[in-house]
């Protein structure tokens, strides 16, 4: 490093930015597309080929191993009650010959009944794997045994789609996920101070000088582009952004009741989540793929049934879902994938929970998604469970997640999204 850098490098230092803390907010995504910044403005996103109703996909993940039998109960099956035990579900909601939803689902009604609601049971990866960092790793890379990859199945099933916009996938969490690792996509741990929050006018000319005067003509165009694009997100969505946001806090709010009002907001984290991305999607920002995560549904102590620490993730859920359909329908195709790491085990431990199993439940929720349980159901009798103690895996959550992004793109995904995998249809997709 020249003495001019350094003098650069501590200038921005001193002023709170510097090109290392700009590229960390995010801007590595748009500086690896090179794209000018008027992807923001509508009619350049409809000369990009984007249709009256582009097509929106949620990935929803369940961290902790979400119970399935929990979620979409088989209560057609004979073994269910005595196999469950004491957390066997006493009512559930109609959904599918043979099997229920969780009585907290009801938001879920409406697309039950509409036909737009559809659970892979018996789903999950083919190998047994009881640890949650282990198993989520494997599952967001999208392989099925060992690690060997570096990068998510959602990032290489999207690749098409950040050709042309660099915000086509964003993640709303505080830190980018690994099913998203190698696309360049943004993480918005608080979409409202997304962009460059508390930076001077001084530091931002500073920062564009230094990218002009940058030998390195890619980094020093991408740097440009970066800065250009950021600036017209707060000029233009950022301001958007705060007035939907307003609206859908009321909206929310009127929905929810009395009882929601004196809680401040309505639902738990992952409903909040979703009323910002709906804000952002309605402020203007061109995105096609949203990542969500859920934690919390780690249940090995007082589980409950149909009230307890499981209920209320599960409440939260199907408002999430039923949130995200409203504000989309009529407006755009749409879809959302909720899958987890693995199961829990069939029977109940000594605290009134569930410990680490296998096989669990995936949902799809959409305006073309053909509605009713899928998979092969393995049963709940001893000699059916996997190891003498969890439900089997009969479809692999690789066909699962292959049969959706095939819905999002209106195409086969890329080849090496799952390398080496041969998906099973499933039938659910329109």
């Amino acid at each position: 490093m020249g003495l001019d850098e350094r003098t650069n490098a501590a200038r921005l230092a001193n002023s709170g930015l510097t090109r290392r803390s700009f590229l960390d907010l995010g801007a590595r995504g748009l500086a690896a597309a090179s794209l000018a910044p008027l992807w923001l403005d509508g009619a350049v996103a409809q000369a990009l080929g984007r249709s009256e109703r582009p097509p929106f996909l949620a990935v929803i993940f369940l961290r902790g191993a979400a119970d399935g039998l929990h979620l979409v109960p088989p209560t057609g099956d004979r073994n269910y009650a005595r196999a469950r035990a004491s957390l066997a579900l006493e009512k559930s909601l109609p959904f599918a010959t043979g099997f229920g939803l969780h009585p907290r689902l009801e938001a879920l009604q409406p697309l039950v009944e509409a036909g737009h609601l559809a659970a892979i049971h018996a789903c999950g990866s083919p190998r047994v794997n009881r640890s949650h960092f282990e198993a989520q790793d494997l599952v967001e890379a999208g392989e099925g045994d060992s690690p060997r990859l570096h990068s998510g199945w959602l990032a290489r099933g999207l690749r098409r789609e950040r050709e042309s916009n660099p915000f086509a996938s964003v993640a709303l969490t505080s830190m980018r996920p690994l099913s998203l690792a190698g696309s360049g996509s943004f993480a918005l741990a608080d979409a409202g101070d997304f962009g460059l929050p508390g930076a001077s006018d001084e530091a931002r000319r500073r920062l564009a000088l230094d990218y002009g005067s940058e030998p390195d003509r890619d980094l020093s165009r991408s740097g440009t582009l970066a800065l250009e694009a950021l600036a017209e997100f707060e000029s233009k969505v950022a301001r958007n952004f705060r007035e939907h946001s307003f609206r859908e806090r009321n909206f929310g709010e009127r929905r929810g009741g009395p009882r929601h009002r004196r809680r401040g907001r309505r639902g738990g984290e992952l409903t909040h989540r979703v009323s910002e991305l709906l804000s952002l999607e309605a402020a203007g920002l061109p995105i096609d793929t949203a990542f969500l995560e859920s934690d919390g549904w780690d249940t090995h102590q007082n589980q409950g049934t149909e009230k307890g620490q499981m209920a209320n993730h599960i409440a939260d859920l199907g408002t999430a879902i039923a949130d995200l359909a409203a504000g989309l329908e009529g407006r755009r195709e749409w879809q959302v994938f909720v899958h987890t790491e693995f199961g829990r085990t069939v029977a109940p431990n000594g605290s009134r929970g569930s410990d680490h199993g296998h096989g669990s439940v995936a949902l799809v929720a959409g305006s073309r998604v053909r509605g009713g349980v899928y998979g092969d159901w393995p049963g709940l009798r001893e000699r059916d469970l996997s190891e003498g103690r969890d439900l089997k895996v009969t479809s692999d959550y690789r066909s699962v997640a292959w049969e959706v992004l095939k819905g999002h793109l209106g195409a086969t995904p890329p080849p090496d999204t799952f390398p080496g995998f041969r998906p099973q249809a499933l039938g659910f997709g329109v």
